[in-house]
């Protein structure tokens, strides 16, 4: 892969204010494992107790890792894809390609034979690596499919399970000896890792990153949040999202706090993990918040050690975020960003309830939202736009060219979001550019809409999609997840609470479909084309 950086004035502004260079990801485990070795990083939750492991143990295991991958030839500049559950081994892997200055590219763990090949084909990776059987997936098998149509794919490389014909189990070549490697070559604004966007519109996205632009994450989130290292987070969706690779291995090891990961969402179980190990951070999507309040076992004496409760990754109702703050007695909050730009917006501990629960947040610091009109043009506070975002923590673009003409001459990235930006610069995510329902001529946000059916007693969940309707060219249909228990409502009932709610006669919902649960990205995103083909 051919390193690209970002240009040099960027580089200057973001220098100029400490936000930029960042270490890398392995020379901050080294650093980590010289001083706190015997501190545990990690546990990797389960029913009977899970098992535990330190920063040296993490750091030892990533230098076998890095030895053995250089004994297949990866060097810097070569693409290293995995696709691993939340275990050990994965941020153990993502320091080792970090180490030998190679590219790490997690790939979330919903993708198939098609995405894998696409996202394997078009980053050039050289070595592929998998769990065995995982659930009802035997990724093996994948791996396979995927070799045959990858010409540049020279390796796969098995995880906690034994190797099908033609294939290696990655702890054999770590077995080896091999003399010690030197620190990494990358530089604070070399690619290191290239994330995939989740496709759920489209052909998912390489979107490129380095170590200043993920290590910008850390440095306002410890401006933020503070960098304590008696944090405890659990992690609940997949390590190979940039916000688990982030959040819950760059951001742990530069503060020397400690995670639980879970090995596939449990609701009963992430209960019980958050009281066994006094767990200080419970968030996530909204439909992992709502499954754990609705868990049978779940109650508020066993969420005591939670100070932090935040939501992001999909839209999030301002009353989901009131359940969290309530039931789970923390600090709740929103926030906003996505793979190009992650964690662009955040609520805080200072900010007033009714910002944390009706907003997005602000920007974090170093980041600057703009908020324009069709034209390009800024537009005034209160009024709605499309968000373009700029900070450390931006991308240097994508993998294929082409798609970069998503960012502005200046520097901002084209979010495709609508919001809504007050005076004193929070943010409102009100849907997408593309998510509207255009009704007798007349553009309705889905979001607006959502958020009013999101209160009603009975709705755990809900999507708005346009359904063509031949009278007005679009109707909404209001998809909904029951809470657990609950009688569905009828559409009549549905529209009475929302008449009540003050939503106008226009954007009411014409149609009401009961499901059990929605189509998903691996993020917790809700796939609404699916749910658009299903119901038109």
């Amino acid at each position: 892969m051919t390193p690209t950086r970002p240009p040099d004035d960027r580089r200057a502004r973001h220098e100029a204010t400490g936000e930029w260079p960042q270490p890398s990801l392995s020379t901050l485990l080294a650093a980590r494992a010289r001083a706190h070795p015997d501190a545990v990083y990690l546990i990797e939750g389960a029913r009977e107790g899970g098992r535990s492991f330190t920063y040296g143990e993490l750091a030892r295991r990533a230098d076998r890792m890095a030895v053995a991958l250089g004994r297949l030839g990866i060097a810097p500049g070569d693409v290293v894809s995995w696709q691993l559950p939340n275990w050990m081994e994965g941020g153990a892997l993502a320091a080792a390609i970090d180490r030998l200055g190679g590219v790490s590219n997690p790939i979330i763990t919903i993708y198939r034979e098609r995405e894998m090949t696409f996202v394997c084909r078009e980053a050039g990776s050289r070595v592929l690596v998998v769990p065995g059987q995982v659930r009802s997936v035997d990724h093996r098998e994948l791996a396979a499919a995927v070799k045959r149509s990858v010409p540049s794919l020279e390796h796969v490389l098995t995880v906690r399970a034994e190797p099908a014909p033609g294939q290696r189990a990655l702890e054999s070549l770590e077995d080896a000896p091999g003399a010690p490697l030197p620190p990494t070559p990358l530089g604070p604004h070399d690619v290191s890792a290239v994330f995939y966007t989740s496709g759920t519109t489209a052909d998912p996205k390489g979107v490129l990153h380095t170590p200043s632009t993920l290590g910008a994450v850390h440095h306002f989130h410890a401006a933020t949040f503070g960098a304590s290292a008696d944090e405890r987070s659990l992690l609940q969706f997949p390590l190979t999202h940039i916000g688990g690779l982030v959040m819950f291995v760059l951001v742990p090891i530069a503060n020397g706090s400690s995670v639980v990961f879970m090995d596939g969402f449990d609701p009963a179980l992430a209960v019980d993990l958050v009281e066994r190990h006094r767990v200080t951070a419970a968030g996530g999507p909204p439909a992992v918040l709502q499954a754990m309040f609705g868990a049978p076992n779940f109650s508020t004496h066993k969420m005591r050690s939670v100070r932090w409760s935040g939501s992001g990754a999909a839209d999030v109702s301002p009353e989901l975020i009131r359940e969290a703050g309530r039931k789970m007695g923390a600090i709740a909050y929103r926030s906003y960003g996505m793979t190009e730009c992650p964690m662009f917006t955040s609520g805080r501990r200072d900010d007033p309830e009714e910002k944390r629960y009706e907003t997005d947040g602000r920007p974090v610091p170093g980041a600057v939202a703009r908020v324009v009109d069709d034209a390009g043009r800024p537009v005034a506070a209160g009024i709605e736009g499309e968000v373009e975002a700029y900070g450390p923590q931006l991308c240097v673009g994508y993998l294929n060219p082409r798609l970069n003409d998503a960012f502005t001459a200046d520097g901002f990235f084209r979010t495709g979001d609508l919001a809504v930006m007050d005076a004193e610069g929070y943010v409102r995510i009100t849907g997408r550019r593309k998510d509207i329902i255009i009704r007798k001529g007349e553009n309705i946000s889905a979001r607006e809409i959502e958020d009013a059916i999101a209160t009603h007693p009975a709705v755990a969940e809900v999507a708005v999609v346009g359904i063509p309707d031949p009278a007005a060219g679009e109707i909404a249909c209001a998809v909904v997840r029951l809470r657990p228990g609950t009688p569905p409502p009828s559409l009549a009932a549905l529209v009475d609470h929302l008449r009540a709610g003050g939503l106008s006669t226009r954007k009411l919902p014409e149609r009401l479909e009961i499901v059990e649960d929605f189509p998903r990205a691996a993020s917790g995103k809700i796939v609404k084309r699916v749910l658009r083909e299903r119901f038109r």
